[in-house]
Parts: C-alpha cells; structure tokens; sequence
C-alpha cells in the first residue's frame, strides 16, 4: 500500500486558489474501504491567540485541540471501496490564516485492523502586495556584485 500522489509544500499569495492532491494505492488483489481525511493544523507559535473555528453543520462551530498546543480541524471525509482512493483538496481566495500544515490520511480498512497512513504539506500565503522573497534577493546581490570595484591590471 502507497501514495501515488502526496501533496507538496507551496508558496501562494492572498487571494490565489490552490490545489493539493492526494492519491492512494492499496495493493493486492483484495477490494478495500478506504476513506481520506483532509486534517488542517495551525502552526502553534505565531498564532496561538487565534481559535481554530470549524463549522459544523446543526451546532454552533467548535474548537478541536489535537497534538498539543496545536489547533487542528477535519476539513472533509472522501470513502470509497477498492483499492484506488484521490481526491483533491481545492482552497478558494487563500487567507492570511489559512497558513498552516494540510495533512492527508488515509484509513485502510482492509483488515482485521485499520492502517493508517498520513502525508503533510506546509501552505504559505504572502501578502498580496508583498515583493517576492527569492527576486528580491537576486536583485540585490546582482546590484552589489554589479557595484563591486573590478581590477583589470595584468597577472604579476
């Protein structure tokens, strides 16, 4: 049993859309019940003021503590039977607080006992009007090494 696609760090501005994808192969011939849980984890040190609030439909919305100091949610369930499980997680018009860690399990119910298996991804969200860190960066030391006083003069 393995990943087939594992979703990736990535970088985005305020406001973009994003996909992670998760896909999962269990192996043997046997017809399994798999189910993908998306899980969402705040990171604990800038933002630990902030509640996690999730929605819930019928009650009022709920805060889970899981892993410690971190806020965590289940974002969504996918189940299916047989041995091919994907699904992607689809985020609209990114927010400043939607940084944090995405993680897909995947629950192999094949057995007698339920595997689990679990892939992370780190989501950053600049500022929308934030220079980009890695031009920014080329830019200066092409400037400072452009400025660097050159000597010509013949090998002694």
């Amino acid at each position: 049993a393995t990943f087939t696609e594992v979703p990736k760090d990535v970088t985005v501005r305020e406001g973009d859309d994003i996909e992670m994808p998760c896909a999962f192969r269990a192996s043997g011939s046997t017809s399994y019940s798999l189910e993908i849980q998306w899980w969402y984890f705040k990171e604990p040190a800038r933002e630990l003021a902030h509640e996690l609030a999730i929605s819930v439909p019928g009650s009022r919305s709920k805060v889970i503590q899981c892993c410690g100091a971190r806020r965590c949610a289940l974002l969504q369930t996918v189940r299916v039977q047989g041995n091919d499980i994907s699904h992607r997680l689809r985020l609209s018009g990114v927010r400043r607080q939607d940084e944090g860690v995405y993680e897909c399990r995947v629950a192999d119910y094949s057995d007698d006992e339920t595997q689990e298996h679990k892939a992370q991804a780190l989501l950053r969200v600049l500022s929308r009007f934030a220079p980009p860190d890695v031009q920014a960066a080329e830019a200066v030391s092409h400037i400072q090494s452009g400025a660097a006083p050159r000597r010509h003069g013949p090998a002694a």
